[in-house]
């Protein structure tokens, strides 16, 4: 067991980013049903060192999610299906692998079943989130032309910031905060999203179908789905919920339009609301002497129990 969790956690050690609290924590929870004993669990010690290191804005959840791991007491095996779990393997930096998937369970009848991890809970309405793509304009219809207006828009927003943080933060760019909201960014941003929004709705129904299904993580066959399991996890790291994707949701009509509202791209399918895109910079309007790109790295949330059929599934 040792040896597998060192294969599967090594990867968070080498690369940094905001979810992958969630997806070791996931990853944890498997491994102690799995039979990760105390004495391997203490081995890992050195390794969660260096994960919480390289992800430091999260550290203290990592240092926290791995010793809460000694109050559950180990497993005895997991299974999917009645099928036991004999492997694990990190696959959160290859789509091509799992697709949406970041960790790769492999069954004992040589079969495979992917996990993705979220960060999140239920809400009141019994709804489920999920951040399932990171498009760029193009994925939604635009073409050249499309791109070049946005470009433009882009460069006339970074003038508009400059004069806005100059006004209410001096000409010292070191002083003036980032990732604050701001009308330059609100602007160009809703201005991308009404073209945008307009350019789709303009599309054939065959092709408009093809662009929600690929935003969605769905291939064109029915029943298809962006990984077999979907664990969503609270901000905190110290629960979770775990579902079965079983594929697309019962009536599922694929209709797919978009209702523009400032910066955001509405997802329908027929008159069900399934989701929504943010228009948005990859990185801010500018910070710290660059700019960054408004033609990609949009986020697009699915509502995941309107689109697909969730079922509650434990592994032990």
């Amino acid at each position: 067991m040792l040896s597998i969790a060192q294969k599967v956690l090594a990867p968070f050690a080498r690369q940094h980013n905001v979810g992958n609290c969630y997806e070791f924590y996931t990853a944890l929870q498997v491994l102690r049903v799995m039979g990760l004993s105390d004495a391997d669990h203490g081995a890992l010690q050195p390794l969660v060192g260096q994960i919480a290191a390289m992800n430091s804005r999260s550290a203290e959840k990592f240092t926290a999610t791995y010793e809460r791991l000694l109050t559950k007491p180990a497993g005895a095996g997991a299974a999917v299906g009645g099928v036991r779990v004999v492997d694990m393997r990190n696959v959160t930096q290859d789509d091509g692998d799992g697709g949406t998937g970041d960790l790769m369970l492999v069954l004992a009848d040589g079969t495979e079943k992917s996990i993705s991890v979220c960060e999140g809970k239920k809400k009141k309405d019994g709804s489920i989130e999920k951040c399932l793509s990171n498009p760029t304009c193009r994925r939604f219809g635009c073409d050249d032309a499309d791109v070049q207006q946005f470009k433009r828009i882009e460069a006339a927003a970074v003038v508009a910031y400059k004069a806005e943080m100059l006004a209410k933060y001096g000409a010292d760019e070191a002083a003036w905060p980032s990732r604050k909201p701001t009308k330059a960014a609100c602007d160009a941003t809703s201005a991308v999203a009404a073209t945008t929004g307009a350019k789709f709705n303009g599309l054939s129904a065959e092709r408009k179908t093809e662009v929600m299904k690929d935003l969605l993580r769905v291939s064109a066959e029915a029943g298809s789905k962006p990984a077999d399991l979907l664990c969503v996890v609270n901000d905190k790291c110290t629960a979770h919920l775990l579902f079965e994707i079983r594929g697309l949701a019962a009536g599922c009509m694929w209709a797919p339009r978009l209702v523009v509202e400032d910066y955001w791209l509405n997802m329908y399918l027929g008159d069900a609301y399934i989701g929504r895109t943010q228009v948005k910079f990859n990185n801010g309007v500018y910070h710290k002497g660059k700019t960054s790109s408004l033609t990609s790295s949009w986020n697009a949330t699915a509502v995941m129990n309107k689109v697909f059929d969730l079922a509650p599934v434990a592994l032990a």
